[in-house]
């Protein structure tokens, strides 16, 4: 007496009594012994061969489970006219099994089963669950022709293995799917908390073929028709058909696709069915991937994956997707990735310019645009890098796809580079659940943005020459490669040649970086463009008014260390702080140097520099200084904003010292306190330090009117 009729005897007289089919005894015998395994409490299990149906038929029980399609469409007339229900079983590979071989590289892998259908059976299992880039070839007992191969995976099965086989990889018993324990617990009314409990541990083992159901049982799994309905979440319409062309099983997508039910085309030819639904037969000829055809005058893409045996069609998969649903699905996730910023903001229209030199730099820029190489652009900070960027992306045949950009000094090397490539679950401690998909994956179709290039390490500058060279990449804790079409603008303020000498930056990335290169000259070299810019910024800040000839003096001979952003930080400071009347006063005190030179500067804005001057530019103590500290304080603050620094203790420190007057960091920490109590600065984390607020620009331009 086997294990499964033992236990029978202890059971209840009311205990629910279930059959379990399969197309040899040893086979029902394992799916009897894994369900008794879990719900032994609640259910009888009784094991039995397809071939001795009419004693199944004799049996009372409440249920018949089936172990496939395959079992259900060849006996199915003797289930039929029997009034006891009929489910079909689904299953699965445990987490571990599954793990031994989803990374398999390609190549020919023998499935070895007991018999034809279970190999069938478990070829199409694993292709199911994502293994699509082999070729796996059935393998059992009096196979015609043994197929040919140096590695097999069987599950549980080594007995079967041949001799020769040089390496096996056994994945375990495939074991019964959540959806059949669900289907049939629900069917008996025995899905309760306690036995919810049991579901979810049991899920954590498995690899779920319903992954909507598994991501979404712990809400929807109280009700039969949330479970349903969760069912029909699946995408994509599956019809099977084994080595005559015979169908044997649709699901429900594929049923609403062709308009029939599975009932009228069970074990019919499926270049018949086809003929008959005016369907182009052609895809079935060969292994198709997302070949477009039309069913009910709908554009539906299809795939044919076949299991070959020495060149020979044998068993068929095909994929049904309704074209128009991928469509949408496109068009939904390139908007959100415009909405979520990865879109070009500017225009070659927007860089404003009265330069010479400048005009031919944006004509070069303008030709080099249609083009789908990559552009190097080369400037110091400040100098516009990013709009040439964004304006090269505009005016390409990517327009209407992603622009991703980064910065990659901003980021650390680790970081960064599982922000550029992604990463798969698991990757490192903290990783997102599910992976995360990087920014060159982002980009695809689009154009992905590198600013300050010069500032990647050696070991990511070795990674970014595979995506250059071979348009591909492999995600942090993966081995998969993804091919991705992004078109890379990278920008650098460093000089990349001499790091070349150095051994700092690879002259291979170099050279594929700089295919189009563009120069973007600094605002000092093209000084006919301040006075042009300067009236433009203060247009955007809604001043209709003329810069005195004396300021515009003072500007254009200023050495702008900055460039355009310096100049645009400066407007705005004189936006905030001039009442309408212009004066070379109230320029802020980093552009003092050009002040002096071409002006005859207020005593003010030149007495503590003269001071330090006849101090041989020795430092002097703050305490020292005829200005008040928390003024000093408040104007270094002022400086770092229109030069475009933080204001971190150290920064603050150094423009210190620039003036000839030692502040130290305890001293700056002191009187930052102070300032926030008295509302005059905002301190923000990190390095971004303080910031003036309203009443801090007001004190510092009341103290000077009081001057």
């Amino acid at each position: 007496m086997n294990r499964c009729d033992q236990l029978t005897g202890v059971f209840p007289i009311s205990i629910v009594k279930v059959a379990i089919i399969a197309g040899y005894e040893t086979t029902s015998q394992r799916i009897c012994d894994q369900l008794t395994a879990l719900w032994g409490a609640y259910i009888s299990f009784i094991p039995m061969a397809a071939g001795r149906y009419e004693e199944s038929m004799a049996l009372d029980v409440d249920l018949i489970l089936v172990s496939s399609h395959i079992i259900f469409t060849r006996s199915s007339p003797a289930v039929i006219n029997k009034r006891t229900d009929v489910q079909i079983i689904g299953r699965t590979l445990s987490k571990a099994g599954w793990e031994k071989i989803k990374n398999l590289p390609d190549g020919n892998y023998m499935i070895v089963n007991d018999e034809r259908d279970s190999a069938v059976e478990t070829i199409s299992l694993i292709y199911e669950l994502g293994l699509r880039n082999v070729n796996l070839l059935p393998c059992y007992p009096g196979v015609p022709e043994q197929p040919e191969s140096a590695i097999a995976i069987t599950p549980g099965e080594r007995s079967f293995v041949p001799a020769h086989i040089e390496h096996v990889i056994d994945v375990g018993e495939r074991v019964v799917d959540i959806s059949t324990m669900v289907e049939m617990l629900m069917r008996f009314h025995l899905l309760n908390h306690e036995t919810t409990l049991i579901l979810n541990e049991y899920a954590k083992k498995i690899v779920s073929r319903s992954q909507g159901l598994q991501a979404t049982m712990h809400g929807l799994i109280h009700t039969k028709n949330l479970f349903e309905e969760t069912l029909n979440m699946v995408q994509d319409g599956v019809v099977t058909y084994d080595e005559r062309g015979k169908i044997t099983f649709l699901n429900k997508v594929a049923e609403e696709i062709l308009a029939l039910p599975f009932s009228r085309v069970a074990n019919r030819d499926i270049r018949g069915v086809c003929r008959e639904m005016q369907i182009d037969t052609s895809f079935l000829d060969v292994d198709m991937q997302n070949q477009l055809i039309t069913i009910r005058n709908q554009n539906i893409l299809v795939n044919n994956m076949k299991i070959l045996s020495r060149g020979n069609v044998a068993e068929g998969v095909i994929t049904l997707k309704i074209a128009k649903e991928v469509e949408e699905l496109e068009l939904k996730l390139r908007t959100q990735l415009r909405t979520n910023g990865h879109t070009a903001r500017f225009h070659f229209s927007d860089i404003v310019t009265n330069s010479p030199i400048m005009k031919r730099v944006v004509s070069r820029a303008q030709r080099m645009a249609p083009n789908d190489l990559g552009v190097l652009i080369l400037g110091e900070n400040g100098t516009g890098k990013e709009l040439f960027a964004h304006s090269l992306h505009n005016a390409s045949l990517r327009a209407n796809f992603p622009f991703v950009a980064v910065n990659c000094s901003a980021l650390p090397e680790s970081l960064l580079e599982s922000e550029l490539f992604g990463y798969e679950d698991g990757a490192f401690t903290g990783a997102k659940k599910g992976g995360k998909p990087g920014l060159f994956e982002q980009a695809h179709r689009g154009t992905i943005f590198l600013d300050e290039i010069g500032d990647i390490s050696p070991h990511l500058q070795t990674r970014l020459l595979r995506v250059v060279q071979q348009k591909e990449i492999i995600k942090v804790g993966g081995t998969r490669v993804l091919p991705v079409d992004v078109r890379v603008i990278a920008a650098t303020n460093r000089n990349l040649a001499t790091m070349i000498r150095e051994e700092k930056f690879r002259e291979d990335l170099y050279y594929r970086l700089k295919v189009l290169q563009i120069e973007v000259p600094p605002l000092r070299e093209r000084k006919e463009d301040i006075p042009y810019l300067a009236q433009h910024f203060l247009k955007k800040k809604k001043m209709p008014t003329e810069l005195p000839e004396p300021i515009i003096d003072v500007i254009t001979q200023y050495h702008w260390p900055g460039n355009v952003r310096e100049l645009e930080n400066t407007i705005e400071y004189l936006s905030i702080m001039n009442d309408g009347d212009l004066q070379i006063e109230d320029l802020p005190f980093s552009i003092g140097e050009a002040v002096v030179q071409v002006a005859s500067a207020s005593d003010k804005m030149t007495q503590p520099r003269q001071a330090v001057n006849q101090r041989d530019e020795k430092l002097v103590p703050a305490e020292y200084v005829e200005m008040n500290v928390e003024r000093l304080l408040l104007e270094l603050v002022l400086e770092a904003k229109v030069r475009g620094l933080h204001t971190g203790r150290k920064h603050l420190m150094q423009l210190a010292r620039e003036r000839g007057v030692l502040l130290t960091e305890n001293m700056i920490r002191k009187q930052v306190d102070s300032l926030r109590q008295k509302g005059l600065v905002n301190v923000q984390i990190g390095r971004a330090g303080c910031q003036l607020t309203p009443k801090g620009y007001a004190y510092i331009k009341n103290r000077e009117e009081d001057l």
